[in-house]
Parts: C-alpha cells; sequence; structure tokens
C-alpha cells in the first residue's frame, strides 16, 4: 500500500502511546518490513515534534507527549534532534541578513577543516574495523541518514553495482547520541513478495565513532553481496533493540 492510502492518524496515536496493545503490535511489524511504511511514521513523528515545539498540542496531547518523549532516552533524543534542526532554520530566516555572508563564509571554513577532518576519522574507522578486507580496493562509499531512500531523490542518487572485485564502504549516522556505542548491523534485500531478505550481518559488533552532532558506523561489505535492488540496513544495540534504519538502492551496471 503506498504512502498515499496510509492514514496517519493510527501511527500519531502509536507514538503517543494511546493506541491498543493489537493496533501497535501491528505497527511495529509493519515498521520494520515496509519501507514506504517506515517512511510515514518517520514523517507523521516529525510532525508531531513540530507541532510540539511549536507549542500546537491539545494540554492533553501535550501531556502524553511528554510522558513518552522525555521519560524514554531514545525519544528524547529525537526531540533534542528535531529542536536543534528547527532553532538552526529560525536563526537562518531572521532578519539580520549580513549575518549570512558570515555564516556562508564560516560554512566553507567547516567544509575545508571538516574535509581534513574526515581524512582522519576514516583512517581511523578502518584502523578498527572488524573482518574489512583492506587488501581489497574500496570501490565505492555510501554516506547514509536514518530513513532516508536510496535512489528516491535528486541529490541523494544510487550506486551502480560493479563487476569489479572490491569493497563497499557505507558510512551511517547515528544521530543524536554523544558517547560511542556498541552496535550490530543487518543487511537485507527486498524481495519480489515485498518483504526483507537478511543477507548479511556483521560478524562482531562495531563501535560508533564522533561525527557532527552524533555518531557514525562504517560497515564493509564485498561488492558481491550487493547485486542491483533495494536494500535495508537495520543497526541494533547490545540490547538487541533496533537504534535506526537505513535505506539504499544498486542499480544494474
Amino acid at each position: 500500500m503506498s504512502p498515499e492510502h496510509m492514514s496517519s492518524e493510527p501511527v500519531r496515536s502509536y507514538l503517543l502511546g494511546t493506541l491498543e496493545e493489537n493496533s501497535a503490535a501491528t505497527i511495529e511489524e509493519r515498521y520494520f518490513t515496509d519501507r514506504a511504511f517506515f517512511l510515514l511514521v518517520q514523517s507523521v513523528e516529525r510532525a508531531l515534534i513540530d507541532e510540539y515545539l511549536s507549542g500546537l498540542l491539545e494540554p492533553s496531547t501535550r501531556a502524553r507527549f511528554e510522558q513518552r518523549y522525555l521519560s524514554v532516552p531514545e525519544l528524547r533524543q529525537r526531540l533534542e534532534e528535531v529542536r536543534r534542526r528547527k532553532a538552526l532554520l529560525t536563526a537562518a530566516d531572521g532578519p539580520a541578513r549580513n549575518t549570512r555572508t558570515l555564516l556562508a563564509a564560516a560554512a566553507l571554513l567547516l567544509c575545508i577543516a571538516g574535509a581534513a577532518l574526515w581524512v582522519y576519522l576514516d583512517h581511523m574507522r578502518l584502523q578498527s574495523l572488524p573482518g574489512s578486507t583492506p587488501s581489497q580496493p574500496v570501490l565505492a562509499t555510501v554516506s547514509l541518514s536514518p530513513g532516508l531512500a536510496k535512489g528516491e531523490g535528486p541529490s541523494v542518487g544510487r550506486f551502480r553495482a560493479s563487476s569489479e572485485k572490491g569493497d563497499v564502504r557505507l558510512v551511517l549516522e547515528l544521530p543524536g547520541p554523544s558517547t560511542p556505542l556498541l552496535c550490530s548491523a543487518t543487511l537485507a534485500v527486498a524481495s519480489p513478495e515485498g518483504g526483507w531478505k537478511n543477507v548479511w550481518l556483521t560478524p562482531k559488533p562495531v563501535w560508533s565513532t564522533a561525527f557532527l552532532a552524533g555518531q557514525q558506523i562504517t560497515l564493509i561489505l564485498d561488492s558481491s553481496l550487493l547485486q542491483p535492488g533495494d536494500y535495508q540496513v537495520k543497526v541494533t544495540g547490545v540490547d538487541k533493540q533496533v537504534q535506526e534504519a537505513y535505506f539504499f538502492h544498486v542499480t544494474p551496471i
């Protein structure tokens, strides 16, 4: 079912913790098996958080929101992430036009410094990666944000399968956490029936590293695993709970 035909009300009730147990279980199962539904949940949650931050929630709804999002660490992190992004957008739209030039110059300097930092951090990550194969060339490096489907936007695009022997490096952003996390990852490919089939998992847990406003982990995959199709990567913590999910698309050679 396409997102246009999905109702956001049950999802909103689920996020607020007011949905009855059987329906909540159905949503949780679909969340991890249906990519379009996953993206819908992400969109509804962002809208709900934005309403909270803008003071648009009714008192009873606001109380339920705070009961969940201020008491659960993972949900509080999502709230703070949206709060930071909203503050940055508000600052960018302020009346002080002349500051935009200064901000643009500062951003350029940060990009230059960030490029050097990226090279250093990339080297450090490869030093500590479990099961990596440095003898093989890296054919592609793909950075993924949670919930963004590769290939569906003009800027993120797709990456092409390769007939060459080598590795593909996946860099997965973990927004929010300020301290390293020990994570495992599972790679799944979309099946013709609409579900997901697991094709790879980390041989042992991987430590995340600091990056910008959170953490990230890097995975090294043999390119032979990535045949044309849609893929999902799920990152889980030591408690086996899913931290984030990522999507990307591999196009034919």
